[in-house]
């Protein structure tokens, strides 16, 4: 079963006295850092962060040393670990590794002729399905992120606990279509910039969207234009 999605209430059915001493779960989506992409538009493998994607990385670290999470969750792709990495070199916590939330698969799609590729990234709308490259569906995604929040944050950490997942923008997506709609619309609606924080906050009902793609922590940094749909 997935958690019940919440649209920006705690409930007014609750006990006064309940919520005035409930402590709610922080649960902080870090998207990773700028990265460099190949020829064809789409990250290489493996895909390690810009000279600017590093500069950001720098400036997350104060901010997530002022958060001192409990947990830090990354995907374990490069780009997700350099995201984190100034931050994990000046704490002590060690950070666990969750392929699970990763990017959507896309298949053989590198494989294609760029024309196919270009084709396929810059379709309007664009939807995040990759069933007919052999890759992901854009419901099989949404229930790997999804099971992934389950069965590896909400069992596991309490309700007074804050977590930092440094992970992706589609599945960021996928998150926040989950709690706004109950499922993932597959279209990437979310702007979610690049090393930017997104904080949710569980509550007796279910999560509250805080606020969403949160860059303030940078003050020097010179934000990249948008980037291709691949996250």
């Amino acid at each position: 079963m997935f958690p019940t999605p919440l649209k920006h209430s705690s409930g007014p059915s609750l006990d006064p006295i309940f919520k005035l001493y409930y402590v709610a779960m922080d649960l902080y989506l870090v998207r990773h850092g700028d990265t460099e992409l190949g020829p064809n538009g789409l990250y290489p493998d493996p895909a390690h962060l810009s000279e600017l994607g590093q500069a950001q990385a720098s400036a997350l670290a104060p901010k997530l040393k002022s958060i001192d999470p409990h947990a830090v969750i990354t995907s374990g792709l490069d780009r997700a670990n350099e995201t984190a990495a100034p931050y994990i070199a000046s704490s002590q916590i060690q950070p666990e590794f969750v392929p699970e939330f990763d990017e959507i698969g896309i298949g053989d799609l590198r494989s294609r002729d760029l024309t196919v590729v270009k084709a396929k990234l810059f379709r309007k709308p664009f939807i995040a399905d990759f069933s007919e490259y052999d890759g992901e569906s854009s419901t099989e995604f949404a229930g790997r992120v999804i099971n992934a929040l389950q069965t590896r944050v909400l069992d596991r950490f309490d309700n007074q606990q804050r977590v930092a997942l440094v992970i992706h923008g589609g599945p960021i997506n996928a998150i926040l279509d989950w709690i706004e709609h109950g499922k993932f619309t597959g279209l990437l609606t979310w702007n979610i910039k690049t090393a930017s924080i997104t904080l949710l906050r569980q509550k007796p009902a279910g999560f509250e969207i805080v606020y969403v793609s949160d860059t303030s922590h940078f003050t020097d940094v010179t934000y990249p234009p948008p980037d291709s749909p691949e996250a």
